[in-house]
This record gives C-alpha cells, structure tokens and sequence, in this order.
C-alpha cells in the first residue's frame, strides 16, 4: 500500500461493510443486477406520453450522467491543456498563499506540469509553476529557480495531494499530508505570463503535458496554511479563494472570479476522481444517458401533434456531452429541417450552438468532452439558445412550426439520415416542453435529473440500461443477445448472460485511459461461470482488432485451463475449470509482480510484469474476442466484475468475496 492510500485507508468514513476504501480507483464495476432478459437498447419516454422510441445503429444508455459532486480533468500528455485568463491569479507579492491540487500522473518520464505561469525568461520572481519531475518529485518554481523540491516521490497511477503555502516568509510543500520540504521564501511573487496553463505551460502553446489527471485544483491568494491534511471531500471557495477548478461536469472557475477556463487539445471531464463515490449509483439521483457514436446511431418517433408548436411557446432542453463534431450535430429534429414548419437543433454549429428552420440562430458554442446543458427556448416570439444556463439577446423566431411529417429524431436528421447530422457523444435527460418558456433569465443549470413538468411531450431520461456501470464511468453497449440473467446468478438479483454466438459487451468511455493501467497497479476480477470449453472461452479482452501488444485478456483454453494473455502469449496458465460452476477469478499487479487467483488461491506462476498497459476506444470488450472477428464468444455467466485501476486489491491468498461487491468508498 502506498503512502498515499495508506493515509486515504486511515481517513475513512466508516460505511459498514458495504464500504469499498478503494472506490475511487474503480473503473468500472457491473453486477449484473435487474430483470430477466433486459439489455441496454430498449429506449423509454418518461413523459405522460410513453410514445414508442425506435433504436438505429448502436445507440445505447448507461450511468455516464451529467449529475453528482465528483470529477477530474485528463490530459493526455500531448496537446491536452486549460488555461484561465487573469495572471494576477499568482501574483502574489509578498504576501501568503495557498496552491493545492490532486493528480494522477500516470509517468515521470518527462516533466509535466500542474499550474504554470513561467514566460521563458529568467526573472527569479515573476513566474509561477508547480511541476511533476523527471525524477517523480514534486517541484515549485519561481522563474527557472527550484524554490523547493519534495523529499520523496509521488507514487505512479495513483491519486497525490499536493499542497505548498507560504505563511509569514516560509514556504512548505506537503505531498499526501506529510510535509516534503520548507524554505525561508520572502520573494515577491508577479505574473509572468498573460495566462495561467493548467496541465501544460501555456507560453509554450503546451509544452510539458501532463499524462493524467488533475481534480480539484484551488489558489488562495492572502492566505497560508502551516499544516495540511488530506481532504476528503471536493474543495470549497474558501475565503481568499481566486480559482477553483478542475472539479466540475464542465470547464468552469468555482471562485468567485468565475474566470472562463480555455481548453486546448482533447482535454476532457472524467467521473474518475480522488473521492470515490458517497453514493451508489442511482438514476433518480444521477440519472443516465444515451451514447451515439457518430456512426448511424439514432433514436426515432413517429410524428404527433405534441410535438407541433404552431407559433406557441416551447422549451427544449437536455445535458450533452459531444465527443466529435460533425456540420450539424442534431439533439433533436421535428420534421423535415428544410422546411420552415419544422425544426432541427443543433448542438454546435461552428461557433455556435443553433436551430435550423429555413435559416441559422447561434448562442455560444458548447465546448466538447464536457457536460453542458442546452436550452432551447421560444418566448412570446423571442428565441433565446441558453448554453450552461446563459444566453444572449433573444431574436425574433415567430415560424409556425407544423409539420412533423417525416418524424422525430434524436441525434440524427430522420429526414436526410446524414452522417453530416450525426451526433458523437452522449446525452442525459431530453426533454421536450409544449407551450411553456420553461427559462425566460439566465439560470443555474439543474443539478438533479429533470422530472415530466406540465406540458411535457417527450422526456428521454436514458435510465433503462439493465447493465449499467455502477462506478458511473461509461455507457455499455449489449451486442447480440447479452443480456441479464435471474436464473443462474451469485450475488444480488441477476448475472450478465452470454449464448456463445455473437453476445457480448462494449463499453463506450468518455477515455480509453480508465481501462489503460500504464506501469501502474490494477486489478481485474469478476465471477464466471461456463457452460463449454470448446472453442476457446473470453471472459474481458483488451485487445484491439489486428494487434496483439500491451492489451491483457483472461479466456478459459479449448482444453478448459484458465490463462492470463498478453504481448501475444500466455502469461500465467492456471487451474482447468469446470462447466456449470461458479469461480471467482481475479488477475492483479502490484510493482512488476502479476499474479492469478481463483477462488482467493494463486493459480499459476507469478508473472514478472514491466508492461505498459494500454487501451483504445471500445475495449475491453466482455465475452468476446477483442482481437479476432467473430472468435472466442462466452456461453455462459459473468456476476460482479471489477476492474480498479491504480490499487492491487490481492497481493497473496485471500477468501473470495461473500456478497456482492461495495457500491460506495469516498476517502
């Protein structure tokens, strides 16, 4: 256990024994729970309606919402990178200070950076940065100077805290509450660049990328602390507080500066974070949301008056997250866009977010890789495009919206079918109003799901996944029949189920980074259950098709013997398994020791492993062979999988769990 996760295990909140004091380094986590034969393609409309939804394509819904308290930014080490406009953000003078942040770096090849405001001079006391060394020590600079340098190192994949203050001319550094360095410092502070990069320094357009994640970044600008504790719960806009970010389902400053954060490269918002959960997953609480992946996916419904506005009031609303971006990506279209009668609206449209009904209206565009909730809406006339509760000026849009005649579309045009209209990304809580303006101001975007309020024509929730991410990390797609099973099962109400032709599971993540273990620790576990041995059996493969390198697999052998895979070869060969029974497999890593246990016994030899793991889009894939078409599918069962990113949950011999696995952990 490291030095932070000790710390993490020692701050606990106590739970019961339905607490997980790792959960904050889960990935994914299915039980398999729900009513018999459900899958995830089954679409429902909320409202009073309950109108028919058909699916097109994949399109599928999971626990990937906008809604809940915890979040992180990922960078990938290349482009990735935020900026905040004000530089006076660490002009500090001589006065005290605060800088503080989480991360999760998931190298020290090279230096990486957390805040930066260097300008590329040698001024000792007009730049800023908190830096991620080669060396994985944690350094603050002031211009090119090492004002200090950690006394040890932070530990790889996993969550630090960070924290340095200068309080009455001393300077300290603590790394996960245990102070690595202090320093007599009575510089005076001035800004060195126009902005401040988070990630990356910003004069260089992004040099020295952070490859991970930052959650809860703050500068306290006048006050110092002489102590520190690891937080366990997201930081406040305490007083003196001149940025908070990097805690939110978007790009925003929670200070009271409310400074607008710039994004560069794919720089996205992740449920992956240092708190954990401090509730299960829940869709009255966290909702859901439908995955589109720009490909032909779409939901449709057959025209209705209830969606014909006439000249009336209307209010069309939801939370998106946008992946990609295509000419026109459609949230909703009602009728044939060409025609002045009927609507299409569109998320982004260059610059702009927008409808198209014989002509263009733009709000401000909506950022990609973020939640951001759009709002449609026509009042007395007046068209408003509120984007993150803030709209400009309306403009007159009195068309009579009446013809549905080619029907209803959520994330493509029905009417043309175009990959132009495509919609990437995902979407939470559509909701269609008749006859009211349901927002006439600027407002605070909801922080619950929405509810079916009068008038309401459609409410496309998203939460009729029946397998469904309890650690809210992604939408999973069932191919052919995977469905849930409450016939044969282990723990709680139900198993995944497989018929071994053509089933299986396909996550759709917001990075393929929360399943890419790079050198770091993980843990992979789940309970499987097969009925053949013949052909080959695949429990979770991360191979991508055509490449067999740095993605592991875990398949039951024609020959019916367990066996860990990776870099195209068996790693660990275990114990031959039986048909029609239950076992609990767990493959885990802890340094460069990977081992395989079943039923909590080690099974097979202990691998030395110095693999940099690796993931892409849609893997790992479940019950099916990631590397080969149409190979390797699962006739059987799979109950409670767990994949823990960062942390090795079993080291030695263990008892396998005895209920189904933890829900929540907050640190």
């Amino acid at each position: 256990m490291s030095g932070v996760q000790q710390a993490v295990f020692q701050n606990q909140r106590s739970f019961g024994p339905a607490l997980d004091a790792q959960f904050n380094y889960v990935t994914m986590l299915l039980h398999g729970d729900g009513t018999n034969g459900a899958q995830n393609n089954t679409f429902l409309d909320s409202s009073t309606n309950a109108f028919s939804i058909t699916r097109n394509g994949n399109a599928t819904q999971g626990s990937f919402g906008p809604y809940g308290s915890n979040w992180s930014n990922f960078f990938d080490g290349t482009t990735d990178y935020l900026t905040a406009p004000a530089a006076s953000i660490v002009d500090f003078g001589t006065g005290d200070f605060t800088v503080e942040a989480w991360f999760n770096s998931a190298s020290t090849v090279t230096t990486q950076k957390i805040i930066d405001n260097y300008n590329g001079n040698n001024n000792p006391n007009a730049t800023l940065l908190l830096n991620l060394d080669a060396d994985g020590k944690v350094s603050w600079y002031a211009g090119q100077t090492s004002v200090i340098a950690s006394s040890s190192t932070f530990s790889v994949g996993v969550w630090n805290y960070v924290l340095v203050s200068r309080v009455s001319g001393t300077t300290k550094m603590f790394l996960n509450g245990t102070q690595v360095g202090s320093v007599s410092d009575t510089r005076t502070y001035a800004a060195g660049y126009t902005t401040v990069g988070i990630g990356a320094e910003p004069y260089s357009s992004g040099g020295a990328c952070l490859n991970g994640y930052i959650s809860n970044l703050r500068v306290v600008k006048g006050s110092g602390v002489t102590s520190s504790t690891i937080p366990t719960t997201p930081s406040t806009a305490i007083t003196n507080t001149v940025l908070l970010t990097c805690q939110s389902n978007r790009f925003i400053d929670n200070s009271s500066n409310a400074y607008t954060i710039s994004i560069f490269g794919n720089t996205s918002v992740q449920r992956f974070n240092p708190f954990g959960a401090s509730t299960a997953y829940s869709t009255s609480v966290i909702g859901g949301s439908g995955h589109f992946d720009g490909d032909g996916d779409y939901l449709s419904l057959a025209s209705n008056s209830a969606f014909q506005f006439g000249t009336g009031d209307f209010t069309v609303e939801g939370w998106f997250y946008q992946t990609a971006d295509n000419t026109y990506p459609t949230a909703l279209e009602l009728g044939p866009h060409v025609s002045g009668n009927a609507i299409v609206f569109l998320t982004r449209y260059g610059s702009n977010a927008a409808i198209y009904s014989n002509g263009f209206y733009g709000g401000t565009a909506a950022a990609l890789n973020q939640w951001n909730h759009i709002a449609w809406v026509r009042s007395s006339g007046s068209l408003k495009i509120y984007v993150n509760g803030v709209s400009p000026a309306g403009v007159a849009f009195t068309n009579n919206l009446t013809d549905t005649s080619t029907g209803i579309g959520i994330g493509d045009s029905v009417s043309l079918i175009s990959a132009s209209y495509d919609y990437s990304g995902y979407m939470s809580n559509m909701r269609v109003v008749k006859g009211t303006a349901v927002y006439t101001a600027n407002f605070t975007p909801p922080t619950t799901p929405l509810t079916a309020i009068s008038g309401t024509s459609l409410l496309a929730n998203f939460t009729n996944g029946a397998i469904f991410d309890n650690a809210m990390m992604n939408d999973l797609e069932t191919v052919g029949n995977a469905q849930i099973s409450t016939s044969v099962k282990k723990y709680g109400t139900g198993s995944m189920a497989f018929d071994g032709t053509g089933d299986y599971l396909k996550p759709n993540m917001a990075t393929p980074n929360l399943y890419a273990f790079g050198s770091g620790d993980f843990t992979i576990e789940f309970w499987g259950y097969i009925l053949q041995t013949t052909p080959e059996q695949m429990f979770i493969d991360w191979r991508p098709a055509g490449t067999q390198t740095t993605q592991p697999l875990i398949y039951v052998t024609s020959a019916g013997v367990l066996a860990y895979y990776v870099s195209a070869a068996n790693r660990i060969t275990g114990a031959t398994l039986s048909t029609s029974t239950w076992y609990h497999i767990a493959v885990s890593r802890s340094g460069t020791s990977t081992k395989m246990f079943l039923n909590g016994t080690q099974t097979g030899s202990t691998y030395t492993d110095t693999t940099v793991y690796t993931n892409v889009a849609g893997r790992p894939v479940i019950s099916f062979d990631g590397n080969t078409t149409n190979s390797g599918y699962l006739n059987g069962y799979i109950d409670d999988l767990r994949i823990t990113k960062g942390y090795a949950r079993y080291t030695a011999n263990f008892t396998a769990p005895t209920a189904a696995l933890p829900d929540i952990g907050p640190i």
